[in-house]
């Protein structure tokens, strides 16, 4: 899992300098035109739901390396 996760930030971290070159370019493309107000879109939006993933995420990762370094106590204080 961390395997998969660190490759795809790896791929992320090549392709951000394409991303900029390309969100310039759009960028530019569009302020030469009207400007277009995205309100009604973000008003949908909730982070909430986002956040508590992302929290949910880390616990369960965190819960799971806590639960090895307990069981591991716990057996040397018996053993």
């Amino acid at each position: 899992m961390r395997n998969m996760i660190r490759n795809t930030l790896n791929r992320a971290k090549s392709l951000a300098p394409a991303a900029v070159i390309a969100g310039s370019l759009v960028a530019g493309a569009a302020s030469a035109q009207t400007a277009t107000t995205y309100s009604s879109i973000l008003t949908g939006l909730d982070t909430s739901t986002a956040i508590t993933a992302v929290i949910g995420a880390g616990v369960l990762l965190a819960g799971v390396g806590f639960a090895k370094w307990a069981t591991k106590k716990v057996a040397r204080f018996f053993g």
